[in-house]
């Protein structure tokens, strides 16, 4: 299992990146994504990246099925509207820490998964 840590300028663009990161890119979102306070995702991110240039306006937490490489490799063939940070149990302390605050975060309103289409032709 795998967190995505997700900023942007707006809600709706959480949702338009969480919807793209489903569709899209094809990764499995377990549960519902949930609402993070800013300056944590930027802390988050300073740990991770080191120096953040902007301060994020809003972010969200998703955890999804696939392992890290897998989940970096296909979101960097889509392009999502917020930035998006894999965070994988590689960052140990912050990965665990987030698991653990995961339950008690309020979910994000107004992301629905989209129903899954099954690709093969029934006869």
């Amino acid at each position: 299992m795998t967190i995505l840590l997700i900023r942007g300028d707006s809600y709706e663009k959480l949702k338009n990146a969480l919807a793209d990161v489903d569709r899209h890119a094809e990764l499995t979102i377990i549960g519902k994504p949930k609402i993070i306070v800013p300056e944590a995702a930027d802390e988050i991110l300073s740990h991770i990246l080191g120096e953040v240039k902007k301060p994020c306006k809003t972010a969200c937490l998703a955890k999804i099925a696939e392992k890290a490489p897998k989940a970096i490799d296909r979101i960097r063939k889509i392009h999502p509207p917020a930035h998006i940070v894999v965070i994988s149990e590689r960052y140990g302390d912050i990965y665990y820490k987030l698991l653990d605050d995961f339950p008690k975060l309020p979910v994000l309103k107004g992301y629905y998964k989209s129903k899954k289409k099954d690709k093969k032709k029934k006869k």
